[in-house]
């Protein structure tokens, strides 16, 4: 919510998280959402909303499924915490920060250092993406 109030955040990563705001509302920066496998146990409206929210924004925006994480995957939880698939997915702990952060990198790479290349290209190495084309606007 922080980056749609304010034009300064230049880019926007969200880390398997809902937009929780009433109406949904654009993104004006680019997006890189990382988002958890979703299942039988993921609350059914995460994945909906997130897409709406997404499809509005004016800037390129990506969602990248993780194969094998849950909701703290991306944290270093899984790195501390009990091998518990539904908590830290179904990956192997020690392999798991490396792609969510390689992906984040090359997202990031590109959006605020203006590294040459897609990185959608470089995003689908890490999991199952869907890109939003900007819809143009301000």
């Amino acid at each position: 919510m922080a980056a749609r109030q304010d034009a300064g955040f230049a880019a926007v990563v969200d880390l398997d998280g809902a937009p929780h705001d009433p109406a949904p509302a654009p993104f004006h920066q680019p997006v890189l959402a990382l988002t958890q496998a979703i299942g039988p146990q993921t609350d059914p409206d995460y994945l909906p909303h997130l897409t709406r929210v997404l499809a509005l924004s004016t800037a390129t925006t990506y969602r990248l499924t993780v194969p094998g994480a849950a909701h703290l995957t991306f944290t270093d939880a899984p790195l501390c915490l009990p091998p518990v698939p539904s908590l830290v997915g179904s990956a192997d702990r020690s392999d798991v920060p490396g792609p969510t952060a390689a992906a984040r990198l090359a997202f990031l790479d590109h959006t605020l250092r203006g590294t040459p290349g897609d990185p959608a290209a470089a995003l689908t190495a890490y999991g199952e993406l869907t890109v939003h084309h900007a819809c143009g606007g301000a």
